[in-house]
Protein backbone atom coordinates (compact mmCIF):
# COMPACT_ATOMS: atom_id res chain seq x y z
CA UNK A 1 0.00 0.00 0.00
CA UNK A 2 2.95 2.58 -1.27
CA UNK A 3 2.33 5.97 -1.26
CA UNK A 4 1.75 7.09 -5.10
CA UNK A 5 0.91 10.89 -5.55
CA UNK A 6 2.45 10.75 -9.18
CA UNK A 7 -0.58 7.98 -9.34
CA UNK A 8 -2.67 10.27 -8.32
CA UNK A 9 -2.11 12.87 -10.72
CA UNK A 10 -1.85 11.36 -14.16
CA UNK A 11 -4.67 8.88 -14.04
CA UNK A 12 -8.68 9.48 -14.30
CA UNK A 13 -10.65 7.53 -12.05
CA UNK A 14 -14.06 6.40 -11.97
CA UNK A 15 -13.99 7.49 -8.51
CA UNK A 16 -12.44 9.66 -5.82
CA UNK A 17 -13.00 8.71 -2.17
CA UNK A 18 -12.55 11.57 0.20
CA UNK A 19 -12.38 10.21 4.07
CA UNK A 20 -10.06 6.90 4.78
CA UNK A 21 -11.90 5.64 7.72
CA UNK A 22 -13.87 2.65 7.73
CA UNK A 23 -16.82 3.60 5.42
CA UNK A 24 -14.31 5.33 3.19
CA UNK A 25 -12.04 2.18 3.18
CA UNK A 26 -15.15 -0.36 2.49
CA UNK A 27 -16.05 2.13 -0.43
CA UNK A 28 -12.80 1.73 -2.01
CA UNK A 29 -12.52 -2.06 -1.79
CA UNK A 30 -16.54 -2.25 -2.64
CA UNK A 31 -16.05 -0.12 -5.69
CA UNK A 32 -12.32 -1.70 -6.49
CA UNK A 33 -13.56 -5.72 -6.35
CA UNK A 34 -16.43 -4.49 -9.11
CA UNK A 35 -13.55 -3.45 -11.35
CA UNK A 36 -14.30 0.05 -11.06
CA UNK A 37 -10.41 2.15 -10.87
CA UNK A 38 -10.68 3.80 -7.44
CA UNK A 39 -8.72 6.39 -5.53
CA UNK A 40 -9.14 7.38 -2.25
CA UNK A 41 -7.18 10.13 -0.29
CA UNK A 42 -6.90 11.10 3.52
CA UNK A 43 -5.87 14.22 5.21
CA UNK A 44 -4.74 12.64 8.25
CA UNK A 45 -4.35 8.90 8.97
CA UNK A 46 -5.67 6.12 7.87
CA UNK A 47 -8.37 5.23 10.68
CA UNK A 48 -7.00 8.21 12.65
CA UNK A 49 -10.25 9.81 13.98
CA UNK A 50 -13.79 8.66 14.52
CA UNK A 51 -13.37 4.94 13.12
CA UNK A 52 -10.25 4.66 16.00
CA UNK A 53 -12.28 5.86 18.40
CA UNK A 54 -14.78 3.04 18.72
CA UNK A 55 -15.93 0.65 21.83
CA UNK A 56 -14.61 -2.44 19.14
CA UNK A 57 -18.26 -3.92 18.97
CA UNK A 58 -19.85 -5.07 15.74
CA UNK A 59 -23.11 -5.21 17.25
CA UNK A 60 -25.76 -7.44 15.82
CA UNK A 61 -28.65 -4.91 15.98
CA UNK A 62 -30.39 -6.28 19.33
CA UNK A 63 -30.66 -3.13 20.49
CA UNK A 64 -32.69 -1.71 17.12
CA UNK A 65 -35.16 -4.23 18.69
CA UNK A 66 -36.20 -2.06 21.76
CA UNK A 67 -36.44 0.64 18.91
CA UNK A 68 -38.95 -1.42 17.21
CA UNK A 69 -37.22 -1.30 13.82
CA UNK A 70 -36.84 -4.45 12.79
CA UNK A 71 -35.25 -3.68 9.31
CA UNK A 72 -31.88 -2.60 11.16
CA UNK A 73 -31.86 -5.38 13.06
CA UNK A 74 -31.66 -7.39 10.21
CA UNK A 75 -29.32 -5.70 8.45
CA UNK A 76 -26.88 -5.69 11.45
CA UNK A 77 -27.33 -9.08 12.01
CA UNK A 78 -26.45 -10.30 8.07
CA UNK A 79 -23.52 -7.69 8.18
CA UNK A 80 -22.49 -8.88 11.55
CA UNK A 81 -22.44 -12.52 10.35
CA UNK A 82 -20.68 -10.98 6.62
CA UNK A 83 -17.57 -9.89 9.26
CA UNK A 84 -17.36 -12.86 11.08
CA UNK A 85 -17.65 -15.16 8.15
CA UNK A 86 -14.92 -13.21 5.34
CA UNK A 87 -12.87 -11.79 8.36
CA UNK A 88 -12.62 -14.04 10.96
CA UNK A 89 -8.97 -13.24 12.34
CA UNK A 90 -10.55 -9.59 12.50
CA UNK A 91 -13.78 -10.23 14.10
CA UNK A 92 -14.63 -12.69 16.68
CA UNK A 93 -17.91 -14.01 18.64
CA UNK A 94 -18.29 -11.80 21.96
CA UNK A 95 -20.80 -12.32 24.80
CA UNK A 96 -22.86 -10.39 26.37
CA UNK A 97 -24.38 -10.26 29.98
CA UNK A 98 -27.26 -7.90 30.84
CA UNK A 99 -28.53 -8.44 34.95
CA UNK A 100 -31.98 -8.71 34.41
CA UNK A 101 -33.67 -7.06 37.34
CA UNK A 102 -37.71 -6.95 38.64
CA UNK A 103 -40.58 -8.49 35.78
CA UNK A 104 -40.89 -5.00 33.81
CA UNK A 105 -38.94 -3.83 30.90
CA UNK A 106 -35.42 -5.61 31.99
CA UNK A 107 -36.93 -8.40 33.47
CA UNK A 108 -35.81 -11.82 32.75
CA UNK A 109 -39.24 -12.42 30.34
CA UNK A 110 -39.25 -9.27 28.41
CA UNK A 111 -34.93 -9.35 27.90
CA UNK A 112 -35.70 -13.41 27.32
CA UNK A 113 -38.29 -12.41 24.50
CA UNK A 114 -36.08 -9.98 23.24
CA UNK A 115 -33.29 -13.02 23.14
CA UNK A 116 -35.62 -15.34 21.55
CA UNK A 117 -36.56 -12.80 18.35
CA UNK A 118 -33.27 -12.17 18.27
CA UNK A 119 -31.87 -16.02 17.89
CA UNK A 120 -34.97 -16.13 15.63
CA UNK A 121 -33.85 -13.05 13.53
CA UNK A 122 -30.28 -14.72 13.53
CA UNK A 123 -31.07 -17.92 12.05
CA UNK A 124 -33.35 -16.92 9.39
CA UNK A 125 -30.88 -14.27 8.05
CA UNK A 126 -28.36 -17.12 7.70
CA UNK A 127 -31.32 -19.67 6.05
CA UNK A 128 -32.18 -16.89 3.62
CA UNK A 129 -28.48 -16.56 2.84
CA UNK A 130 -28.29 -20.36 1.88
CA UNK A 131 -25.81 -21.06 5.33
CA UNK A 132 -27.10 -23.60 8.03
CA UNK A 133 -27.94 -21.39 11.71
CA UNK A 134 -24.35 -22.06 13.59
CA UNK A 135 -24.77 -19.19 15.50
CA UNK A 136 -24.32 -19.61 19.85
CA UNK A 137 -27.74 -19.86 22.00
CA UNK A 138 -28.64 -16.79 24.09
CA UNK A 139 -29.62 -18.30 27.70
CA UNK A 140 -31.38 -16.64 30.84
CA UNK A 141 -30.03 -17.65 34.31
CA UNK A 142 -30.70 -17.31 37.86
CA UNK A 143 -29.70 -14.84 39.85
CA UNK A 144 -27.05 -16.75 41.76
CA UNK A 145 -25.40 -18.10 38.36
CA UNK A 146 -25.49 -13.70 37.03
CA UNK A 147 -23.86 -13.28 40.26
CA UNK A 148 -21.18 -15.82 39.95
CA UNK A 149 -20.66 -14.15 36.17
CA UNK A 150 -20.47 -10.79 37.10
CA UNK A 151 -19.35 -9.90 40.50
CA UNK A 152 -20.18 -6.90 41.94
CA UNK A 153 -23.56 -6.11 40.25
CA UNK A 154 -26.22 -4.51 42.11
CA UNK A 155 -27.98 -7.15 43.92
CA UNK A 156 -31.36 -5.59 44.71
CA UNK A 157 -34.01 -6.85 43.32
CA UNK A 158 -31.88 -8.91 40.92
CA UNK A 159 -33.97 -11.75 39.23
CA UNK A 160 -31.33 -13.31 36.99
CA UNK A 161 -29.54 -12.49 33.66
CA UNK A 162 -29.94 -12.50 30.15
CA UNK A 163 -26.89 -13.39 28.09
CA UNK A 164 -26.42 -13.52 24.21
CA UNK A 165 -23.70 -13.53 21.80
CA UNK A 166 -22.71 -10.51 19.55
CA UNK A 167 -19.30 -9.89 17.99
CA UNK A 168 -15.83 -7.56 18.34
CA UNK A 169 -13.38 -5.84 16.08
CA UNK A 170 -10.89 -6.78 18.57
CA UNK A 171 -8.00 -4.53 16.10
CA UNK A 172 -10.02 -2.21 14.50
CA UNK A 173 -7.69 -0.12 13.23
CA UNK A 174 -5.78 -3.02 11.44
CA UNK A 175 -8.88 -4.06 9.73
CA UNK A 176 -9.39 -0.54 8.26
CA UNK A 177 -5.62 -1.15 6.91
CA UNK A 178 -6.21 -4.71 5.48
CA UNK A 179 -9.64 -2.97 3.64
CA UNK A 180 -7.59 -1.14 2.03
CA UNK A 181 -4.60 -2.90 0.71
CA UNK A 182 -7.97 -5.19 -0.31
CA UNK A 183 -8.83 -2.18 -2.47
CA UNK A 184 -5.12 -1.96 -3.73
CA UNK A 185 -4.82 -5.15 -4.62
CA UNK A 186 -7.77 -4.58 -6.63
CA UNK A 187 -6.47 -1.67 -8.83
CA UNK A 188 -7.06 1.18 -6.00
CA UNK A 189 -4.59 3.91 -5.86
CA UNK A 190 -4.96 5.20 -1.54
CA UNK A 191 -2.59 8.19 -0.05
CA UNK A 192 -3.00 9.44 3.28
CA UNK A 193 -1.68 12.78 4.52
CA UNK A 194 -3.38 14.18 1.33
CA UNK A 195 -5.98 16.95 1.56
CA UNK A 196 -9.27 16.99 -0.87
CA UNK A 197 -9.80 21.05 -1.34
CA UNK A 198 -12.13 21.87 -3.85
CA UNK A 199 -14.19 19.87 -6.21
CA UNK A 200 -13.90 20.29 -9.95
CA UNK A 201 -16.59 20.98 -12.27
CA UNK A 202 -17.17 19.80 -15.85
CA UNK A 203 -16.25 22.69 -18.40
CA UNK A 204 -18.75 21.41 -20.28
CA UNK A 205 -21.54 19.58 -18.30
CA UNK A 206 -21.33 22.69 -15.17
CA UNK A 207 -23.40 20.65 -13.46
CA UNK A 208 -21.79 17.70 -13.17
CA UNK A 209 -17.94 17.09 -11.40
CA UNK A 210 -14.76 16.08 -13.01
CA UNK A 211 -12.61 15.24 -10.10
CA UNK A 212 -10.93 17.84 -7.29
CA UNK A 213 -8.13 19.76 -6.36
CA UNK A 214 -5.63 18.55 -3.38
CA UNK A 215 -2.42 19.06 -1.71
CA UNK A 216 0.07 16.86 -0.61
CA UNK A 217 0.43 17.46 3.18
CA UNK A 218 3.41 16.40 3.52
CA UNK A 219 4.88 18.50 0.76
CA UNK A 220 2.64 21.22 0.29
CA UNK A 221 2.37 20.87 -3.47
CA UNK A 222 -1.08 21.08 -4.87
CA UNK A 223 -2.37 18.95 -7.79
CA UNK A 224 -5.43 17.91 -9.60
CA UNK A 225 -7.40 14.50 -9.41
CA UNK A 226 -9.18 13.78 -12.52
CA UNK A 227 -12.76 11.69 -11.45
CA UNK A 228 -15.93 10.63 -13.32
CA UNK A 229 -17.44 10.51 -9.24
CA UNK A 230 -16.42 11.99 -5.46
CA UNK A 231 -17.89 10.04 -2.26
CA UNK A 232 -17.35 12.61 0.43
CA UNK A 233 -16.95 9.76 3.12
CA UNK A 234 -15.33 12.01 5.93
CA UNK A 235 -17.26 11.30 8.77
CA UNK A 236 -17.76 13.90 11.13
CA UNK A 237 -16.57 16.34 8.54
CA UNK A 238 -19.00 15.47 5.62
CA UNK A 239 -20.83 18.52 5.79
CA UNK A 240 -18.05 20.82 6.68
CA UNK A 241 -16.23 19.47 3.74
CA UNK A 242 -19.23 19.58 1.08
CA UNK A 243 -19.41 22.89 1.92
CA UNK A 244 -16.01 24.09 1.86
CA UNK A 245 -15.14 22.15 -1.56
CA UNK A 246 -18.68 23.15 -3.26
CA UNK A 247 -18.67 26.29 -2.35
CA UNK A 248 -22.22 27.95 -2.45
CA UNK A 249 -23.29 25.06 -4.70
CA UNK A 250 -23.48 22.35 -2.46
CA UNK A 251 -25.06 21.60 1.20
CA UNK A 252 -25.42 19.27 3.53
CA UNK A 253 -26.46 19.72 7.35
CA UNK A 254 -25.58 17.16 10.26
CA UNK A 255 -25.09 17.55 13.92
CA UNK A 256 -22.55 16.30 16.16
CA UNK A 257 -21.97 14.02 19.22
CA UNK A 258 -18.96 13.61 21.00
CA UNK A 259 -18.72 9.70 21.87
CA UNK A 260 -16.10 8.47 24.52
CA UNK A 261 -14.81 4.58 25.38
CA UNK A 262 -12.32 4.26 28.35
CA UNK A 263 -9.77 2.08 28.27
CA UNK A 264 -8.89 0.80 31.98
CA UNK A 265 -6.34 -0.92 33.41
CA UNK A 266 -8.82 -3.26 34.97
CA UNK A 267 -8.94 -6.34 34.19
CA UNK A 268 -11.49 -8.19 31.86
CA UNK A 269 -14.11 -10.57 32.30
CA UNK A 270 -14.34 -13.27 29.69
CA UNK A 271 -17.42 -11.09 28.48
CA UNK A 272 -18.90 -8.07 27.94
CA UNK A 273 -21.12 -6.63 30.80
CA UNK A 274 -24.00 -4.42 30.89
CA UNK A 275 -24.34 -1.43 33.85
CA UNK A 276 -27.30 0.90 34.81
CA UNK A 277 -26.39 3.94 34.28
CA UNK A 278 -28.09 7.32 35.67
CA UNK A 279 -29.44 8.50 32.62
CA UNK A 280 -32.24 7.76 30.85
CA UNK A 281 -32.38 5.37 27.88
CA UNK A 282 -34.10 6.73 24.20
CA UNK A 283 -35.74 3.27 23.58
CA UNK A 284 -38.73 3.60 22.48
CA UNK A 285 -40.64 0.48 24.44
CA UNK A 286 -37.93 0.60 27.56
CA UNK A 287 -37.62 4.24 29.22
CA UNK A 288 -35.28 3.13 32.16
CA UNK A 289 -31.61 4.60 32.75
CA UNK A 290 -29.67 3.00 30.03
CA UNK A 291 -26.49 1.09 29.74
CA UNK A 292 -23.31 1.35 30.02
CA UNK A 293 -21.17 -2.01 28.30
CA UNK A 294 -17.87 -3.05 30.33
CA UNK A 295 -15.96 -4.90 27.15
CA UNK A 296 -12.84 -7.21 27.79
CA UNK A 297 -10.34 -5.75 24.99
CA UNK A 298 -6.65 -6.78 25.10
CA UNK A 299 -7.20 -8.21 28.91
CA UNK A 300 -8.42 -4.84 29.88
CA UNK A 301 -11.80 -3.38 30.43
CA UNK A 302 -13.26 -1.12 28.73
CA UNK A 303 -15.94 1.25 29.78
CA UNK A 304 -18.40 2.91 27.41
CA UNK A 305 -20.27 5.06 25.48
CA UNK A 306 -21.07 8.22 27.07
CA UNK A 307 -22.43 10.95 24.75
CA UNK A 308 -22.19 14.73 24.48
CA UNK A 309 -23.93 16.71 22.26
CA UNK A 310 -21.02 18.94 20.46
CA UNK A 311 -21.35 22.54 20.68
CA UNK A 312 -18.16 23.54 19.19
CA UNK A 313 -17.23 25.68 16.49
CA UNK A 314 -14.35 24.01 15.41
CA UNK A 315 -14.22 19.97 15.03
CA UNK A 316 -10.74 19.20 16.58
CA UNK A 317 -11.14 16.67 19.73
CA UNK A 318 -8.95 17.09 22.61
CA UNK A 319 -8.85 15.11 25.49
CA UNK A 320 -11.05 17.07 28.32
CA UNK A 321 -10.23 15.93 31.60
CA UNK A 322 -13.55 17.11 33.26
CA UNK A 323 -15.73 15.46 30.57
CA UNK A 324 -13.25 12.26 31.59
CA UNK A 325 -13.85 12.66 35.16
CA UNK A 326 -17.66 13.14 35.03
CA UNK A 327 -17.70 9.69 32.66
CA UNK A 328 -15.87 7.97 35.35
CA UNK A 329 -18.16 9.09 38.08
CA UNK A 330 -21.15 8.63 36.45
CA UNK A 331 -19.96 5.19 36.09
CA UNK A 332 -18.41 4.89 39.24
CA UNK A 333 -22.09 5.08 40.85
CA UNK A 334 -23.37 2.54 38.55
CA UNK A 335 -21.26 -0.12 38.90
CA UNK A 336 -19.28 0.94 42.38
CA UNK A 337 -17.88 -2.77 43.06
CA UNK A 338 -15.64 -2.48 39.96
CA UNK A 339 -13.42 0.60 41.68
CA UNK A 340 -12.89 2.68 39.07
CA UNK A 341 -11.45 6.05 39.41
CA UNK A 342 -9.45 8.93 36.54
CA UNK A 343 -5.90 7.06 37.58
CA UNK A 344 -7.35 3.77 36.32
CA UNK A 345 -7.72 5.19 32.73
CA UNK A 346 -5.50 4.33 30.20
CA UNK A 347 -6.56 5.88 27.20
CA UNK A 348 -9.28 7.79 26.19
CA UNK A 349 -11.09 6.92 22.84
CA UNK A 350 -13.01 9.79 21.91
CA UNK A 351 -14.34 10.61 18.52
CA UNK A 352 -17.45 12.74 16.81
CA UNK A 353 -20.52 10.98 15.55
CA UNK A 354 -23.59 12.12 13.72
CA UNK A 355 -25.92 13.35 15.82
CA UNK A 356 -30.05 13.80 15.94
CA UNK A 357 -30.94 17.63 15.47
CA UNK A 358 -34.57 16.66 16.26
CA UNK A 359 -33.98 15.56 19.74
CA UNK A 360 -33.99 17.44 22.52
CA UNK A 361 -31.97 15.30 25.30
CA UNK A 362 -27.92 15.90 25.26
CA UNK A 363 -25.90 13.67 23.18
CA UNK A 364 -28.29 12.14 20.58
CA UNK A 365 -27.18 9.90 18.41
CA UNK A 366 -28.44 9.51 15.05
CA UNK A 367 -29.65 5.83 14.27
CA UNK A 368 -29.58 5.35 10.36
CA UNK A 369 -26.88 6.14 7.87
CA UNK A 370 -27.84 8.36 5.13
CA UNK A 371 -26.55 8.14 1.31
CA UNK A 372 -26.64 11.86 0.15
CA UNK A 373 -26.64 12.22 -3.58
CA UNK A 374 -25.84 15.66 -4.56
CA UNK A 375 -27.79 15.25 -7.81
CA UNK A 376 -30.90 15.15 -5.62
CA UNK A 377 -30.57 17.90 -3.50
CA UNK A 378 -27.88 20.38 -5.67
CA UNK A 379 -28.36 19.31 -8.58
CA UNK A 380 -24.76 18.41 -9.03
CA UNK A 381 -24.09 15.18 -10.27
CA UNK A 382 -21.66 13.01 -9.66
CA UNK A 383 -21.28 13.20 -6.00
CA UNK A 384 -22.45 11.62 -3.06
CA UNK A 385 -21.88 12.54 1.36
CA UNK A 386 -22.27 9.96 3.29
CA UNK A 387 -23.56 10.19 6.87
CA UNK A 388 -22.35 7.09 8.76
CA UNK A 389 -23.06 5.58 12.05
CA UNK A 390 -21.58 2.47 12.77
CA UNK A 391 -18.68 -0.06 12.24
CA UNK A 392 -21.32 -2.99 11.90
CA UNK A 393 -23.00 -1.54 8.59
CA UNK A 394 -20.18 0.56 6.75
CA UNK A 395 -20.33 -2.52 4.48
CA UNK A 396 -23.82 -2.17 3.39
CA UNK A 397 -23.67 1.40 3.44
CA UNK A 398 -20.90 1.35 1.33
CA UNK A 399 -22.33 -1.09 -1.33
CA UNK A 400 -25.70 1.11 -1.38
CA UNK A 401 -23.60 3.62 -2.37
CA UNK A 402 -21.78 2.46 -4.95
CA UNK A 403 -25.25 1.02 -6.56
CA UNK A 404 -26.43 4.33 -6.52
CA UNK A 405 -23.04 5.45 -7.93
CA UNK A 406 -23.51 3.03 -11.11
CA UNK A 407 -27.20 3.63 -11.32
CA UNK A 408 -26.03 7.14 -12.48
CA UNK A 409 -24.62 5.50 -15.29
CA UNK A 410 -26.46 3.13 -15.99
CA UNK A 411 -24.04 0.52 -15.43
CA UNK A 412 -24.66 -3.36 -13.56
CA UNK A 413 -22.08 -4.47 -11.78
CA UNK A 414 -22.98 -6.98 -9.07
CA UNK A 415 -21.03 -6.55 -5.45
CA UNK A 416 -18.59 -8.47 -4.69
CA UNK A 417 -17.62 -7.52 -0.61
CA UNK A 418 -21.13 -9.91 0.93
CA UNK A 419 -18.73 -13.00 -0.15
CA UNK A 420 -14.98 -12.02 -1.17
CA UNK A 421 -12.78 -12.63 2.34
CA UNK A 422 -10.34 -10.10 3.64
CA UNK A 423 -7.01 -11.85 3.66
CA UNK A 424 -4.33 -11.23 6.74
CA UNK A 425 -2.08 -9.29 5.29
CA UNK A 426 1.49 -10.70 6.89
CA UNK A 427 3.14 -6.59 5.98
CA UNK A 428 1.01 -5.57 9.15
CA UNK A 429 2.55 -7.06 11.99
CA UNK A 430 0.17 -5.69 15.34
CA UNK A 431 2.56 -6.92 18.34
CA UNK A 432 5.16 -5.22 20.35
CA UNK A 433 5.36 -6.51 23.51
CA UNK A 434 8.15 -9.06 23.74
CA UNK A 435 10.18 -7.96 20.37
CA UNK A 436 13.88 -7.03 20.26
CA UNK A 437 15.06 -3.45 19.79
CA UNK A 438 15.84 -4.80 16.35
CA UNK A 439 12.52 -6.10 15.70
CA UNK A 440 11.11 -2.99 17.00
CA UNK A 441 13.06 -1.02 14.45
CA UNK A 442 11.85 -3.87 12.15
CA UNK A 443 8.39 -4.02 12.84
CA UNK A 444 8.45 0.71 12.29
CA UNK A 445 9.90 -0.08 9.09
CA UNK A 446 7.36 -2.46 7.86
CA UNK A 447 4.79 0.14 8.97
CA UNK A 448 6.32 3.01 7.18
CA UNK A 449 6.73 1.11 3.73
CA UNK A 450 3.46 -0.93 3.78
CA UNK A 451 0.81 1.23 5.75
CA UNK A 452 1.80 4.46 5.27
CA UNK A 453 2.96 5.49 8.88
CA UNK A 454 4.61 8.65 8.93
CA UNK A 455 4.48 9.67 12.43
CA UNK A 456 4.85 8.47 16.16
CA UNK A 457 1.20 8.91 17.01
CA UNK A 458 0.87 6.16 13.60
CA UNK A 459 2.67 3.78 14.66
CA UNK A 460 2.27 3.74 18.74
CA UNK A 461 -1.43 4.71 18.94
CA UNK A 462 -3.21 2.71 15.54
CA UNK A 463 -0.26 0.10 14.26
CA UNK A 464 -0.21 -0.98 17.86
CA UNK A 465 -2.15 -1.27 20.82
CA UNK A 466 0.57 -1.99 23.11
CA UNK A 467 0.42 2.25 24.39
CA UNK A 468 -3.16 2.17 24.75
CA UNK A 469 -3.50 -0.71 26.61
CA UNK A 470 -0.55 -0.06 28.70
CA UNK A 471 2.17 -2.59 28.16
CA UNK A 472 4.65 -0.67 26.09
CA UNK A 473 7.62 0.41 27.62
CA UNK A 474 9.34 3.79 27.59
CA UNK A 475 12.26 1.79 26.28
CA UNK A 476 10.27 0.73 23.60
CA UNK A 477 8.42 3.85 23.02
CA UNK A 478 12.05 5.01 22.52
CA UNK A 479 13.40 2.64 20.12
CA UNK A 480 9.92 3.61 18.42
CA UNK A 481 10.94 7.28 18.07
CA UNK A 482 14.26 6.98 17.64
CA UNK A 483 13.48 5.01 14.14
CA UNK A 484 11.12 7.18 13.08
CA UNK A 485 13.72 10.06 13.52
CA UNK A 486 16.54 8.38 11.30
CA UNK A 487 14.17 7.16 8.84
CA UNK A 488 12.89 10.83 8.53
CA UNK A 489 15.88 12.46 9.48
CA UNK A 490 13.44 14.67 12.33
CA UNK A 491 15.29 17.96 14.27
CA UNK A 492 15.35 17.63 17.55
CA UNK A 493 12.10 20.07 17.64
CA UNK A 494 10.23 17.92 15.71
CA UNK A 495 11.15 14.91 17.70
CA UNK A 496 10.26 16.54 20.92
CA UNK A 497 6.65 17.60 19.10
CA UNK A 498 6.05 14.35 17.90
CA UNK A 499 6.52 12.67 21.56
CA UNK A 500 4.31 15.30 23.00
CA UNK A 501 1.82 14.89 20.52
CA UNK A 502 1.59 11.58 21.40
CA UNK A 503 1.23 12.36 25.42
CA UNK A 504 -1.07 14.73 24.89
CA UNK A 505 -3.64 11.75 24.24
CA UNK A 506 -2.88 9.91 27.05
CA UNK A 507 -5.20 10.76 30.64
CA UNK A 508 -3.23 11.65 33.19
CA UNK A 509 -3.03 8.95 35.29
CA UNK A 510 -0.17 6.94 36.89
CA UNK A 511 1.09 5.52 33.69
CA UNK A 512 1.74 8.68 32.17
CA UNK A 513 3.40 9.75 34.77
CA UNK A 514 5.83 7.07 34.72
CA UNK A 515 5.67 6.86 31.16
CA UNK A 516 6.97 10.65 30.95
CA UNK A 517 9.39 9.65 33.56
CA UNK A 518 11.00 6.71 32.35
CA UNK A 519 11.33 8.75 28.97
CA UNK A 520 13.43 11.85 30.25
CA UNK A 521 15.63 9.30 32.26
CA UNK A 522 16.65 8.03 28.68
CA UNK A 523 16.81 11.45 26.97
CA UNK A 524 13.42 11.76 25.27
Amino acid sequence: MRRDISLLRKRRFDVVVVGGGIQGACVARDAALRGLSVALIEQGDFCGATSHNSLKTIHGGIRYLQHLNFKRAIESIREQQIFLRTAPHLVQPLGFLMPTYGYGMRGPLALGAGIALFEALNAGVALRDGRRPAWPKGQLMRAATCRKRAPGIDPQALTGGAYWADAQVGLADKAVLQILQQAVDHGACVANDVQAEQLRFDPSAPESVCGLGARDMRTGDRFEIAARAVVNATGPWAADWIRRAGGSRLSLQVGLVKSMNLVTRKPALPHALAVKSSRASDSRIDTAKRMFFVVPWQGRAVIGTTHFTHRDTTLDLRVDQEEIAAFVEEFAAAFPAMGVTTDDILYCYQGLTPGDDTVTEDGAKLHESRIVDHATTDGIGGVFSIVSIKWTTARLVAEQAVDRLLDQWKDRRACQTRHTRIPDYPGMPHDTCGLSDAGLRDFVVAHVENTQAFRLDDIVLRRTNDLVSGRMSAQHFAVIEQTLADHFNWSVEQRRAETQQVLNRLPPSSFRHRLINELEATSI
